[in-house]
């Protein structure tokens, strides 16, 4: 299957000289459109996911660092090129350092560009046959890391690697945006330790360790040196050959989105946690404020679970379950049907990766309940149509419900009213209902590796579109395929 390739160029003659200037099709790619500058280019790339983007430097629009800044808010991977004239020349190594592949001097020179597109070619078959070899491994990891499944890790462990040592951890890592970490399946060595890797996200890699807990110090040294490059990394206690595999899996992946949420920890081992000191009896109280309209009240608890969540600093879990049951009050009392209510349940996983922090989080529980019932002036028909064509041109990119509020000048819990109205589903659910209708439509195309249909609706966590996909469709996307 030949690679696409967008031309990006405000000249055309330019455009037009570079789609001529090789055998593309020989070299193993195919031409699917020209753009002549960068907005139109953000466009074309929304719609047809390319492989490859070749862009000028500077374009009306969208310059070419800012059309590489779109790109990757879209969650493609495509490759980028640029072209660059001398004068740009510093200009086209920032691109390079922020992910470009490589940059061209203009006027192009024939065998430059064909130089990069056979060393560019070898990339992207590093990474097909990465993702094939990925999505042999996936379809049968994700099924056994369901709750539901009593896979024992040794008995996985084995069908992979040669288990050397008696006991076993899960390690899941979040690497930032740019690093390379390894492929699918890789085998991971070190002293006391050996291992199994995976590539479980678009900057995700988890871990199957084997090793020797007598060495204390074993897997602090693996971590320092197999790791060194991931931001965030969680690690689950240990277990025999008889330990549930989904198990271990989950508590790395507290560990991890824990890790996540309190910016300063950057690795985490789970452990298992007491409850919440004082949560419970400032829950109930907090529940007589709302009967009660006593909003002082109200505030007070809620800062003091936020002081709580600060001081204790317990698992993202926790936090998540203590958060969800201070939202199924919000329901309860402020009404679920489509009321105007913004706060939606949250996953550990969710949270972890909202960004808020915990001051954050119950500052906007608070604020919502505190909220004056002033009514909000009404959006005509033709706003709410621009409000759902907005959302469903960009469903797969990082959307904020607060952001599109802001965008047209309406409250936070208003446009959630509305949504609910226009679409019977809250935001996220929405989301999630045209996410999984798109990854359907992909499915059928074999050449798509599921890794790289997950990137294209817009998720990075494979597991965690593995475990959706299977609550909305009923079976997880490798058997949805073979259907």
């Amino acid at each position: 299957m030949l690679y696409r390739v967008l031309i990006v160029d405000d000249e055309p003659w330019v455009a037009y000289g570079i789609s001529r200037l090789i055998d593309w099709e020989r070299e193993g790619f195919e031409i699917i459109g020209e753009a002549l500058d960068g907005i139109s280019a953000a466009q074309w790339i929304r719609e047809r996911r390319p492989d490859v983007v070749i862009s000028d430097i500077r374009m009306p629009g969208l310059d070419g660092l800012e059309l590489l800044e779109e790109i990757r808010r879209q969650r493609s991977d495509a490759e980028v090129i640029f072209v660059s004239g001398y004068s740009e020349f510093e200009y086209a190594q920032r691109a390079l350092r922020l992910g470009a592949f490589d940059y061209l001097l203009k006027q192009i020179d024939k065998d430059m560009l064909l130089d990069a597109m056979i060393r560019l070619r070898g990339r992207l078959d590093r990474k097909r046959r990465d993702s094939l070899e990925a999505d042999a491994i996936f379809g049968d990891l994700f099924d056994l890391l369901d709750s539901d499944s009593e896979e024992e890790i040794g008995a996985f462990y084995a069908g992979k690697a040669k288990a050397l040592y008696p006991h076993y951890r899960i390690v899941n890592a979040l690497y930032p945006a740019d690093d390379e970490f390894g492929a699918a399946g890789e085998l991971v060595e070190a002293k006391g330790i050996s291992g199994f890797a995976i590539r479980t996200g678009m900057h995700k890699q988890t871990i199957l360790l084997n090793s020797d807990d007598s060495d204390p110090n074993a897997l602090a040294n693996f971590v320092d040196e197999r790791l060194s490059a991931a931001a965030h990394i969680g690690i689950s206690c240990a277990g025999l050959a008889d330990a549930s595999l989904s198990r271990l899996y989950r508590e790395a992946d507290v560990a991890l989105y824990t890790s996540v949420f309190y910016p300063q920890l950057r690795l985490a081992h789970y452990r298992e946690n007491a409850p919440i000191a004082g949560a419970a009896g400032l829950l109930l109280q907090l529940e007589l404020g709302i009967r009660e309209q006593k909003p002082d009240s109200v505030t007070r608890c809620l800062r003091e679970l936020s002081e709580a969540c600060l001081n204790q600093k317990p698992f993202v879990d926790q936090v998540a379950g203590l958060c969800n049951q201070i939202v199924s009050l919000v329901q309860k009392y402020y009404g679920s049907d489509g009321g105007p209510h913004p706060v939606e349940f949250l996953s550990y996983s969710q949270l972890g990766k909202s960004g808020r922090s915990a001051e954050e989080l119950f500052e906007r529980l608070r604020a919502f309940m505190d909220r004056e019932a002033a009514p909000d002036i009404p959006i005509v028909h033709e706003q709410v149509k621009s409000v759902m064509a907005y959302i469903d041109a960009r469903f797969t990119e990082d959307l904020m419900l607060g952001a599109i509020a802001k965008q047209f000048n309406v409250s936070l819990g208003y446009l959630s009213y509305l949504l609910k109205r226009e679409t019977g589903k809250t935001f996220s659910e929405y989301i999630a209902y045209r996410r999984i209708a798109l990854a359907k439509e992909l499915l059928a195309d074999g050449s798509l590796s599921v890794q790289e249909i997950v990137q294209r609706v817009g998720y990075k966590d494979y597991f965690h579109f593995n475990k959706l996909f299977k609550k909305h469709v009923g079976v997880t996307p490798s058997k949805f395929r073979k259907l």
